[in-house]
């Protein structure tokens, strides 16, 4: 008889080990889970949704739900991500508050005032629960635990809530990892939030220098009213024909940006030689041709996430090395300024000057596919040329 007995026991602690393990298996399965979670998601909301049906699906809980801490004097619970069976049974939202004069003694609840774990480990018997104890059993719900998420400061941010279709399942090893699970949610949380901001302070900064390389280019063109807009254009030019190209959207920025500036180094050249009306003397060309030295040197100072200055610093370059000011050839030739001399060529010659009427749209195109190869780029000109001829693509 006590063989017996002894027998018994020994198989149910063995069932209970097994049992035990099991639960173990899954939560480390389900943490797993979560973590991928944190590495794919880039949106808050979109990570709260996706740890909430791990939590579901892999975890097999009956419902997990994430709830934030209003900062308002009344202390208000909002639910922001939910996932599981009876996802709209949801006794915090009825307390409508965590604050502890309002009497609501659920899990989260009390986990928001504490900043530490609270379980409800039997909805059947817990006079915490008993508003919704009806609500709740009939949902499914028969344990359930709130976990705190903290900020990057250590202050209360919200809770997440678990609920349990078996009653006594949040034993201290289920906790302690569903805790480990809070905490990395919280931290992923934190992190979104930051990388927000971060993006904000950098479009920030970058409509900031759009702004002041703008006005800059503003300055030459005070000084040369006949080019008013031509450095704008070129820039539009120059751009569209790099996405016709498929470059990537930094490097078009990048161009853009120089296509604004480009002539910028004018600003050295006498103003009476820019709006000379005749055709200037060779001595005044040649003083006309040290402005991309001068905007290189303007511009090499300043710390642009593109190299700007070298693309202003090549833009009257050519294929063959007939260009200025360095006679740089073919691939000595940044792509992006290769690009910006045909956009200038076809905006300048379209474009009315002090010594000559405006030549048009059409014969400029002539020009770049006359010297396509010699002077100008192929690829550049045939995308220059396709942009016009087949996009109706308008200065």
């Amino acid at each position: 008889m006590l063989a017996t007995i002894a027998q018994g026991q020994d198989i149910t602690e063995r069932r209970q080990a097994e049992e035990k393990n099991l639960r173990l298996n899954r939560m480390y399965r389900t943490i797993s889970q979560c973590n991928q979670a944190l590495v794919r998601a880039t949106d808050e909301l979109e990570l709260c949704r996706a740890m909430c049906q791990v939590l579901v699906e892999h975890g097999g809980y009956r419902l997990a739900r994430v709830s934030y801490a209003g900062g308002d004097p009344e202390k208000s619970l909002v639910r922001v991500a939910w996932a599981g069976a009876g996802e709209d049974f949801c006794p915090a939202d009825a307390c409508l508050t965590w604050a502890d004069t309002g009497g609501c003694q659920v899990p989260v609840a009390r986990t928001l005032r504490s900043g530490t774990p609270q379980i409800c480990h039997d909805i059947a018997t817990d006079p915490g629960f008993a508003p919704w104890r009806d609500a709740a059993l009939a949902c499914g719900y028969a344990s359930n635990i709130g976990l705190p998420l903290f900020d990057g400061d250590g202050r209360i941010l919200g809770g997440l809530s678990i609920y349990s279709a078996e009653p006594h399942v949040f034993n201290e090893d289920e906790t302690l990892l569903l805790s480990e699970l809070a905490g990395d949610l919280a931290f992923g949380i934190v992190n979104i939030r930051a990388r927000a901001e971060r993006m904000g302070i950098l479009e920030k900064l970058e409509l900031s220098l759009d702004h002041a390389v703008t006005a800059i280019a503003a300055t030459v063109e005070m000084r040369d009213p006949y080019t008013a807009g031509h450095q704008r254009r070129v820039a539009k030019l120059a751009a569209a024909i790099a996405k016709e190209m498929g470059l990537p959207e930094q490097q078009v920025e990048g161009l853009r940006m120089a296509g604004v500036v480009h002539d910028i180094g004018k600003i050295h050249v006498p103003a009476e030689i820019l709006s000379n009306p005749s055709k200037l003397t060779a001595a005044e060309f040649e003083i006309i041709k040290t402005h991309p030295q001068a905007g290189y040197d303007i511009l090499k100072g300043i710390d642009f996430p593109w190299p700007v200055a070298e693309i202003v610093y090549q833009h009257h370059e050519k294929l063959d090395g007939s260009g200025y000011p360095r006679g740089l050839k073919g691939e000595e030739i940044l792509l992006e300024a290769r690009i910006l001399t045909v956009a200038d060529v076809v905006e300048a010659m379209a474009s009315h000057r002090p010594y000559r009427p405006g030549f048009g749209v059409f014969p400029s195109l002539q020009e770049i596919a006359r010297n396509k190869g010699k002077f100008y780029d192929k690829k550049v000109v045939t995308a220059c040329l396709r942009l016009f001829m087949e996009k109706n693509y308008e200065l």
